[in-house]
């Protein structure tokens, strides 16, 4: 990574993936962008007024022209999320993050907010722009955006699909978009696919610090040569558990500051909280050979003594002798526990072994959490 974040000026081409590589716009091509599984169908789906269409997005650079208008049901939802994780923050969030969230609360408070008016905070301090994309973009792109200095922000919120009877019936026959809540319940508290909420108000606040925002920056750019040896997976690992799950040892004991965890309330509590995960101290060679968790709570935590340290152990170090020696795959589960390890602390691994999302035992590990921390 060290020789990709050297060169002074951004590189402005798109790194290439190579024939191999599986495109996701192809893969309901008969149907076009709109159609089912396109990256427009959603958008193409609105209420009148409200869409979106191809004309609004270029397949190069995944940019949609502008942000959809939101119905008032959209920014309703954003408010209950917003309140609720707003007061997950104190004591749990490091003191990085609130500084960010402090100077951009004014923007995000009052419903989904509109990129320019974050941009007018956030573009002066660190020369970052957020920027709206129509969902999960592939990665050879993101790179590009982010060593550009853009985060790319999927553009729709999560919800639209209740569980609970109750809000099913109050709002039968409603689109997805008109769908109201007067609380949040479990369809809002967890997506799967990254939405408007969890790219702003999870991410967002960490590029307000200038160090913080030159390392995600360098991290796009390290994206370049992990391509070149077909690393995106180890590569990706490193994201996956700092700036996504990271953990990070500050004064007053340990804060979060991956994004993941900070848009989510349950997992807010169980990162911190939660005798099940291991909570272990960052080695970089370690991470890259370690499997992750996409649909459920980490069962391990990497935890940093500082952003400096991080920036030192990843962009400030050269990868290529470190791809050459990976083996193919992952090497250790993401329960592993080694001898080589420094532990911060060692889990039980509860929550996994109890079957995880869903399953009884694992839920009522959450709700011990959730009543002990008066959520």
């Amino acid at each position: 990574m060290a020789e990709d974040i050297s060169t002074a000026t951004p590189q402005r081409a798109i790194p290439q993936m190579g024939d191999a590589y599986f495109d996701p716009l192809l893969q309901d091509a008969g149907e076009g962008l709109e159609g089912p599984g396109g990256a427009m169908h959603r958008y193409a789906r609105r209420p009148e007024g409200f869409m979106l269409g191809a004309a609004d997005f270029d397949p190069e650079t995944w940019l949609l022209s502008r942000q959809p208008l939101y119905t008032e049901a959209e920014h309703h939802r954003w408010r209950l999320l917003f309140d609720n994780q707003r007061k997950m923050l104190p004591g749990r969030a490091c003191s990085d993050f609130l500084k960010g969230f402090a100077a951009l609360e004014g923007a995000m408070k009052d419903g989904i907010p509109d990129f320019a008016d974050l941009n007018a905070v956030l573009e002066p301090a660190t020369g970052w722009r957020v920027v709206p994309v129509p969902e999960l973009i592939p990665d050879n792109v993101f790179f590009w955006h982010l060593e550009n200095r853009r985060f790319p922000a999927g553009a729709f919120i999560r919800g639209g699909k209740p569980k609970t009877l109750k809000v099913r019936k109050a709002n039968e026959g409603a689109a997805p978009e008109h769908i109201a809540y007067s609380q949040v319940e479990d369809d809002l508290f967890y997506l799967q696919e990254p939405d408007i909420f969890h790219d702003v108000f999870g991410h967002v606040p960490m590029l307000m610090d200038p160090f913080f925002a030159d390392y995600i920056a360098a991290y796009g750019k390290g994206g370049r040569r992990a391509i070149e040896h077909n690393r995106l997976k180890n590569f990706g690992a490193i994201y996956w558990y700092t700036v996504e799950f990271g953990l990070i040892q500050e004064a007053e004991g340990l804060r979060i500051y991956g994004a993941g965890i900070l848009s989510s309330p349950d997992e807010t509590l169980f990162s911190l909280y939660s005798d099940s995960p291991h909570r272990i101290a960052l080695n970089v060679d370690r991470v890259m050979r370690t499997d992750y968790v996409i649909s459920d709570f980490q069962d391990t935590y990497f935890v940093i003594d500082s952003f400096e340290a991080l920036h030192k152990a990843t962009a400030g170090r050269d990868f290529g002798p470190i791809y050459q020696r990976l083996p193919a795959g992952f090497t250790y589960a993401t329960t592993a526990l080694l001898d080589t390890d420094t532990v911060v602390s060692a889990g039980t691994q509860e929550y996994k072994f109890n079957g995880g999302k869903g399953k009884p035992r694992a839920m009522a590990h959450m709700d011990r959490l959730r009543t002990a921390h008066g959520r």
